[in-house]
């Protein structure tokens, strides 16, 4: 019975680093917390302000090949793309879509970082919301 050993899964760090969401120093830097503290080395990058939540989300999705689900929607990781469309023999190709670049990502997580704030923000705003109805009652 020949049995096949279990894919080996990327590390979060290495994907994180390849995908130009941290730099390598970026990286030693949560590495060396993730030893001292025994943190998940997500949570490390996003307390570091390195990278966003939902960055580290995605890339999570992508180590395992999973599907990730959110409030927001749904996402397949950072890398899967529908199949490119097929190409009839003798017909000119398609143009390449552009790849980004390492800046291009790094506004992305910035934006993801934003968005993050943002919707704790919109969570602290409805509880000081209630509060205030809850005084208003009180009066």
């Amino acid at each position: 019975m020949d049995v096949a050993a279990p894919p080996i899964k990327r590390q979060l760090g290495r994907i994180m680093v390849e995908e130009g969401f941290v730099t390598p120093d970026q990286l030693a830097q949560a590495l060396a917390v993730q030893r001292d503290t025994g943190r998940p080395l997500g949570q490390v990058l996003v307390e570091l302000g390195f990278v966003s939540a939902g960055a580290v989300a995605n890339a999570l999705a992508e180590q395992h090949g999973g599907i990730l689900k959110t409030e927001f929607g749904v996402s397949t990781g950072l890398r899967r793309v529908p199949p490119p469309p097929t190409v009839q023999p003798g017909a000119p190709a398609p143009p390449a879509a552009p790849q980004p670049d390492a800046r291009q990502r790094q506004l992305r997580a910035e934006i993801d970082v934003l968005r993050d704030h943002c919707e704790t923000l919109r969570r602290g705003v409805a509880m000081l919301e209630a509060e205030l109805e809850r005084v208003r009652d009180l009066i």
